[in-house]
């Protein structure tokens, strides 16, 4: 299978780095459904999504997916970045801390951030919080880097890898939460990058000549241009996190 298409069965694991948060500047996630029936129809419904600009986009070479996990009361360590994180809300609330200053965010908001100033992030309230997030990296940059441990970390449920085609100038990064109901199936080409975790049931995959069923916790990649073909054979709905990279006011 060529780079741009890996596989990834990741295994869970706890926080050994902090890889997540966090952020100065904020966005609203988009929580709405597109224009087809509910998922638990047969359709697929957009649950929640953010949208971004990509910094130096010429520099990015490769595309981080998390989904981390907050336990109440776990934080991250005090931390930098080695390259821009895009974060999305799915469940619980979060509170993001930098500069003196803290910030709420609940299920559906986004946020970026930036990757010298010194920040940390956690769950300060009393249900599981749950993070997607991704990093789009410079070669050989790190995904964090520590300033001060924390004592309870969160837990990184899924993670994968990716490498990254060229990108446009005016990119924007695309996080999308997606349900595909019972028996939903769809073939399209992709307009930009995508990376894919399955959350939540399975989904089939023709990505070009390669079919495959993958699983929560599985991964795939593909450049612009693919035809991908998506298919959900099972009887309960999935959940898809998927992340694009996509000329500016692209479609995904």
């Amino acid at each position: 299978m060529s780079e741009d298409r890996m596989p990834s069965r990741p295994r869970l694991r706890t926080w050994q780095a902090p890889v997540i948060v966090i952020a100065t500047a904020a966005s609203l996630a988009a929580l709405a459904a597109d224009e087809s029936s509910p998922a638990g129809n047969g359709g697929r419904t957009i649950a929640a999504e953010s949208r971004f600009d990509v910094t130096n986009p010429a520099q990015q070479v490769q595309l981080v997916q998390l989904v981390v996990d907050f336990p109440p009361g776990a934080w991250t360590s005090w931390h930098t970045h080695g390259g821009q994180a895009i974060n999305l809300v799915l469940e619980g609330e979060m509170t993001l801390r930098h500069a003196g200053m803290e910030q709420g965010y609940r299920a559906g908001q986004a946020w970026t951030d930036s990757s010298t100033q010194v920040h940390a992030a956690g769950n300060s309230g009393a249900g599981k919080a749950r993070l997607l997030t991704n990093f789009l990296l410079p070669q050989g940059a790190p995904d964090t880097i520590a300033v001060q441990e924390s004592p309870f970390e969160p837990t990184i449920v899924y993670a994968a890898r990716f490498a990254l085609t060229a990108l446009p100038l005016d990119a924007q990064i695309v996080q999308q939460v997606v349900d595909l109901g019972p028996a939903w199936h769809a073939e399209r080409a992709l307009a930009g990058f995508i990376a894919n975790i399955v959350l939540e049931g399975e989904v089939a995959y023709k990505i070009g000549p390669e079919l495959k069923v993958y699983k929560p916790g599985e991964a795939w990649s593909a450049p612009a241009g693919t035809v991908v073909g998506e298919e959900n054979k099972s009887t309960v709905s999935a959940r898809v996190f998927a992340s694009y990279l996509l000329p500016r006011k692209t479609v995904p």
